[in-house]
Formats: C-alpha cells, sequence, structure tokens
C-alpha cells in the first residue's frame, strides 16, 4: 500500500507512522512516496514533488492501494497532469476523502471503483473510530458494502438502485465546468461537508442543481455536514436547505449516512452499484 500527499501538508511523522503500523497488522506492507513529508505553504511539495508521488504509486504494478494520508487542498492542482493509463491496465484502490473527491470524479469517470474512507491524519489521538478503520480494511478485502442507519425524520422515503458517487459538495461544485464534472444520471450521489456556513452550502447546492446534478438522479445520500456556522440570523438548518433545493425532484433522500469528516467515518465504494432503501424507521445502503 503506497503512502502519499496529494494535497495538504503533514505537521509531523506521527500519521504516518501510525498507517504504517495499521497497514502491517492487517498483513500488507506499506511504501512512501518520496516527497511524503515536504511542504510547500499549504501544499505538500510542490506539484511536480506530488505529482510524481502519486504517478509512481498508479503506475506500480506492486502497488494494491494507494492511501492519502490527508486531505486540504491540492488535489485538484495536478489532476490534469496525471496519467492513468497504467493505472487502467493494473487497477488499485485509491483512498481518501474531502479534497481527494477530485481523484475519485476521474476514477469513476474510467468507470472503476475507489474508496471513500478515512485517512491517516483521523488516527491521531484516536480520532477515528474503530467502525471507521474496520469498514476500510472490509473493503480492502472485498466484503460487499452495507450500512443500516436510524431513520431521520427528513428522510424522503423510498427505493432506488444506482451506481454510487460522489464526495466533498465543495469539490463537486469546483469541478463543475470542468473535464472531471460528472454525471450523475441515474446515480446515487453522496454528499459531506465540512466548516462552511449555511450561506455557502446553500451556493453550492444550488450551483449543482443549475449544473443538472439533480434532474436524472436516482437518490441522494447526504453523509456529515460538520462545523457548519451559520449567520445569527439564519434558523434554517442544512437538512433543510438540502430538501428545499431537492423538492421538486421524486428521488428518496437518505440523511445520516455515517461517512465524512466524523470519527466513524465509514468507508462507502464509490463506482459499487448499491441499492438505497429508505423506510420510516431504518434504511439500509447495500452493494447489489
Amino acid at each position: 500500500m503506497a503512502l502519499v500527499t496529494p494535497a495538504g501538508p503533514l505537521k509531523n511523522e506521527e500519521p504516518v507512522l501510525l498507517a504504517e503500523e495499521l497497514i502491517q497488522s492487517w498483513g500488507f506492507n506499506s511504501v512512501r512516496g518520496k516527497h511524503l513529508l515536504h511542504s510547500n505553504n499549504y501544499l505538500s511539495g510542490t506539484d511536480p514533488e506530488r505529482l510524481q508521488d502519486l504517478q509512481e504509486a498508479l503506475d506500480n504494478p506492486k502497488v494494491k492501494a494507494i492511501w492519502a494520508v490527508r486531505g486540504g487542498y491540492g488535489s485538484m492542482r495536478i489532476l490534469a497532469k496525471l496519467n492513468f493509463t497504467k493505472f487502467i491496465k493494473n487497477p488499485k484502490w485509491l483512498i481518501g476523502f474531502s479534497d481527494i473527491t477530485a481523484l475519485h470524479n476521474k476514477i469513476h469517470q474510467l468507470g472503476l471503483k475507489s474508496l471513500h474512507a478515512m485517512m491517516p491524519v483521523q488516527l491521531l489521538n484516536s480520532v477515528a473510530q474503530p467502525e471507521a478503520i474496520d469498514s476500510l480494511h472490509d473493503s480492502l478485502l472485498g466484503k460487499p458494502l452495507e450500512i443500516v442507519i436510524p431513520a431521520s425524520k427528513n428522510n424522503k422515503t423510498g427505493s432506488a438502485i444506482g451506481t454510487l458517487i460522489g464526495g466533498n459538495l465543495s469539490l463537486l461544485e469546483s469541478l463543475l465546468g470542468t473535464p472531471y464534472q460528472i454525471n450523475t444520471k441515474d446515480k446515487i450521489l453522496f454528499l459531506e461537508e465540512v466548516g462552511e456556513p449555511l450561506y455557502k452550502i446553500d451556493r453550492l447546492l444550488m450551483s449543482l442543481e443549475l449544473a443538472g446534478y439533480f434532474k436524472n438522479l436516482a437518490a441522494l445520500a447526504i453523509g456529515s455536514f460538520t462545523d457548519i456556522d451559520p449567520d445569527n440570523n439564519q434558523t434554517d438548518s442544512f437538512q433543510k436547505l438540502i430538501l428545499d433545493r431537492v423538492k421538486n425532484y421524486h428521488f428518496p433522500v437518505i440523511f445520516d449516512v455515517p461517512s465524512g469528516h466524523i470519527p466513524n467515518n465509514h468507508c462507502l465504494i464509490l463506482g459499487e452499484k448499491i441499492t438505497v432503501n429508505v423506510g420510516e424507521f431504518v434504511s439500509c445502503i447495500r452493494s447489489v
């Protein structure tokens, strides 16, 4: 398993050491990107350095999984320069979330799967719950996706089948109008976000709607929206914002999917064909 930092820099080596210990406990071997611990302001090394580390991991036939150590910002800066020719011939898991959504989008366009899952920085101070770690391990071993979720009063009940796509709301919006914008027709779209005030969440959702993301969607799955700082005069919740934005569509909406910037960051298999059953008392997401 290759450890890389395609986005923000690490403060120290600790999350890398914890990840290497965990990988070893799983019976796997690990390799570090050459520039893993570099820092360039808000980036983990220069664009050429981060590009080199990720490209070498994509091309190496001995590497079976690539684990982004952290998010932040920077994956978009190297996206257009990545060559996926060898990756297509020898696919491997890309693991991460948040800023890594940019890379997930590209892999989805290639018709391949990737893992929206916890990253090593969440191992610091035992932030990541055992359930998050176990779900990643299970997915690496080929276990199908299955998550049972208590019902939310905000859910829109119903059932749907489709390919799971998505990730961080800000990243999805940032890629609109680029070659990396994803096609949501008949898909199940997952969204999560962190640190955005309600008015920005509203604007991001509006951008997705104007781009047609909800027009032919099969279902909408909402993960964690954490550290929201609403304006003093804003009483609407992010759930209400989402429901208002999709009120004219008839697909089911499931809230409280345990994935995103939370300790129980459950692994989701992006690109997996799944069923979503949103009931009055319990909901379920599982592989077909």
